[in-house]
């Protein structure tokens, strides 16, 4: 059974948008959380797309969406449309000469404060025609898909399919608050991660085993104010740590090179002006600051 020619030809982006969704996601719960609509509404969308084409694409069964052979060939369809589309949409950015307009920047939120946002607010001064929609989080935003034009991430490894320049390493210390670092063994760690992970980053940095982990806190900004209330010492990045002034390093003389800070684009969105005047500036400016980045500032 094949799908009908006529409703492919005729059918919207959206109910195709709808549906590539909810195949990807596996039920219509997580389509709505990935579209930002309602689950009534993704699942209303559905339903009149099936009607519309003839074809069931999905069966309902008490253990969820199962797609049906219909289904699976509309899904290799509507990822080649997709890739199309925001590869058409990559390169009409990427081809527009004027140097004024938006760009989607995803950046880690304690990075915002600590280093970005100045050298945003120096970049606007200079461009005040590019208006910037900033994703503050954790996320890994797709490049290629458009849900951020720039990302600065942390990693060793970035995609080899993005364009991107290293502006530095940064470091991790270990830190206690200032009131209370001067006795560090008598002060439990905050443990993250897995269980063990922090045993054996210890071990493998050096340093006397933890007395104990009364701690576990997952998130940079819970243990940065963990050690801020006095609760332990644990490792953190050495340009959010520094830039605290109740904290202070309770090995002074040590600190651990963790991961490069990168600046990425999609290849397609690099001949854009603004694009490539955002992506080049923030990877010069947190270049510059880079002896911040490995905790030498002092």
């Amino acid at each position: 059974m094949r799908l009908c020619i006529p409703y492919i030809v005729s059918m919207d982006w959206r109910d195709l948008q709808t549906f590539l969704a909810t195949a990807e996601a596996g039920s219509t719960l997580g389509a709505s959380e990935a579209l930002g609509l309602d689950q009534s509404t993704v699942s209303r969308r559905v339903t009149a797309f099936e009607k519309a084409i003839g074809q069931r694409l999905f069966e309902r069964l008490p253990s969820g969406l199962v797609m049906t052979p219909a289904g699976e060939r509309m899904l290799a369809t509507a990822r080649g449309v997709d890739s199309d589309i925001h590869a058409l949409e990559r390169q009409m950015i990427g081809e527009d000469p004027a140097l004024h307009g938006d760009i989607r920047l995803t950046v880690p939120p304690l990075m915002l404060d600590a280093f970005v946002a100045p050298i945003l607010q120096d970049f606007h001064r200079r461009h005040p025609e590019v208006h910037l929609e900033i994703d503050v989080s954790m996320a890994e935003m797709n490049l290629t898909k458009r849900e951020a034009d720039i990302a600065i991430r942390g990693s060793n490894t970035p995609p080899e399919h993005l364009i991107g320049r290293c502006a530095g390493r940064y470091h991790l210390a270990v830190y206690a608050h200032r009131d209370l670092a001067g006795k560090p063994e008598d002060l439990p760690w905050i443990g993250w991660g897995e269980p063990g992970e922090l045993d054996a980053w210890i071990t493998e940095h050096g340093l006397p085993p933890a007395k104990e982990v009364v701690w576990r806190v997952d998130g940079m900004e819970g243990q940065i104010a963990m050690v801020k209330a006095g609760l332990g010492i644990t490792a953190i990045p050495c340009p959010l740590a520094d830039a605290e002034p109740d904290l202070v390093r309770v090995y002074p003389d040590k600190s651990w090179p963790n991961r490069d800070i990168w600046v990425l684009t999609h290849k397609d969105l690099m001949p854009s002006p603004r694009i490539r005047t955002l992506f080049n500036f923030l990877a010069d400016e947190l270049r510059s600051r880079r002896v911040v980045l490995e905790g030498n500032s002092g």
